[in-house]
């Protein structure tokens, strides 16, 4: 298993790695998280239209 980083606009998400382990839901509040199951890396990014300005 290859454990890629995730980009996200959401500061909640969930991981079960395709039904691998039970569903999950990882806080991104301090901008990155992990499974603590599989290891999944999940980063918080800010939404195009918030770059630009």
């Amino acid at each position: 298993m290859s454990v890629n980083i995730i980009k996200t606009t959401n500061e909640i998400v969930s991981c079960s790695d395709n039904g691998q382990h039970p569903l999950v839901y990882i806080n991104l509040k301090d901008g990155k998280g992990k499974c603590h199951y599989c290891g999944q890396c999940f980063v918080l990014v800010q939404p195009e239209d918030k770059k630009a300005a």
